[in-house]
């Protein structure tokens, strides 16, 4: 995954119209904006889903229109943990946690310790099976979150016996930590306080930090954990945006572009103006038909507030300033999305968790929307771009 750290763009903001996730029938049209290619759409009326059966008298095959997910609205007061205030309650430095590994057993601090990394051969770093940071626990981010062929994630129960079988305790303090410059681990963290969890924080700067930054010590030992007694809350909606919230606030962008939700597309800049896609032999899954970004979204690649040495979070200052500059209004609401969500997360951490602002992921990120016929799409190229692009590709 390319990023660009010069890359900071401008975009008209869009306004959504608050509700929850309904049925909609996407039509197609085109119309020019910004120098760019809009493939517009209009929402319609929402069909029941409909069934259809083999002749042969396979299984049937049932079509959904709509999107249904079990959550509630909690707002953000319980997301927010005080980073504006004191930094150290959502990022704790690798000095922080070598003198809490040095006191003894993490669990009689009343720390959790998980790594989340992707183990990408092009991170360079150890890993969790060959070696971790001492008393970390692993969790896989796609089957550990994730239910089987839906990408929609695990129950409300399915994450408290994950989050108990990892010895997590009401009261304790969840520290996250991975490769990538802790792109999953942000993605954990977020998908942590969308069950409710209280304490959660990230290990500023990661694996790269620790092991090779530092150079501290890794162990293949697995800390064998008592089970833990947290229990999860329904997924709390206001740090989630799901595509039809989504389509409203573009639709509004195309149409009047000028409502209170800033879209934030955190990829590369080739990745927002629609001139490259993905290597599909290096991220299976992750191509789409169209290529491009939502339209009225600003470009801050992830990388741009990321320091390139130590993997660490650029002060908070800098961050707030870049995000500014870029014309993000933290007294509105804000969407950040990518491809999977992954390196949206990595930015709603900082936006949400490290400057207090009122932040969603949309999860589906391109993935979905480049693979959804007649949402609008802004291109930059002028030309038909993606899997599906001009007939010369």
């Amino acid at each position: 995954m390319s990023a660009d750290k010069d890359n900071i763009q401008t975009g008209r903001k869009g306004k959504p119209k608050w509700q929850l996730p309904v049925a909609f029938v996407a039509v197609a049209a085109v119309a020019a904006v910004a120098g760019g290619v809009i493939v517009n759409s209009v929402s319609g009326s929402g069909d029941s889903p409909t069934t259809a059966a083999s002749g042969r008298g396979g299984e049937q095959a049932q079509t959904v229109s709509d999107v249904t997910v079990v959550g509630e609205h909690r707002g953000y007061d319980e997301v927010h943990q005080g980073g504006e205030e004191n930094l150290e309650n959502v990022l704790v430095s690798t000095e922080w946690l070598d003198e809490r590994l040095q006191e003894g057993s993490l669990s009689d601090q009343g720390i959790v310790l998980i790594d989340i990394s992707e183990h990408l051969a092009s991170s360079e770093l150890t890993p969790y099976q060959e070696g971790h940071i001492p008393q970390a626990q692993y969790v896989n981010w796609s089957e550990g979150f994730t239910q089987p062929n839906t990408r929609e994630f695990i129950t409300q129960d399915e994450f408290t016996e994950l989050a108990q079988s990892l010895g997590i305790n009401e009261g304790d303090t969840i520290v996250l930590y991975g490769d990538n410059s802790n792109w999953f681990a942000a993605y954990g963290a977020w998908v942590f306080n969308l069950y409710g969890a209280e304490d959660v924080r990230l290990l500023d700067g990661g694996l790269h930090k620790w092991e090779v930054f530092d150079g501290r010590e890794l162990t293949e030992e697995v800390p064998q954990v008592t089970q833990g007694d947290w229990v999860a809350q329904p997924q709390n909606l206001d740090i989630r945006a799901l595509q039809p919230e989504v389509l409203e606030v573009a639709e509004e962008n195309v149409n009047d572009g000028d409502s209170d939700v800033t879209l934030v597309d955190i990829r590369s800049k080739d990745e927002y103006d629609g001139a490259i896609g993905v290597d599909p032999a290096i991220f299976g899954g992750e191509a789409t038909t169209i290529w491009g970004h939502i339209p009225g979204a600003v470009n801050v690649t992830w990388s741009t507030i990321v320091d390139e040495e130590t993997g660490q979070f650029l002060p908070a200052d800098e961050i707030r300033a870049i995000y500014e500059e870029a014309g993000v209004d933290f007294d509105e609401l804000i969407i950040t999305y990518c491809r999977i969500g992954e390196r949206a997360s990595h930015t709603w951490y900082a936006l949400s968790q490290i400057l207090g602002a009122d932040v969603k992921v949309y999860d589906g990120s391109w993935t979905e929307w480049g693979n959804s016929v007649g949402v609008p799409v802004g291109n930059n190229t002028d030309q038909r771009a993606g899997l599906w692009g001009s007939s010369e590709s």
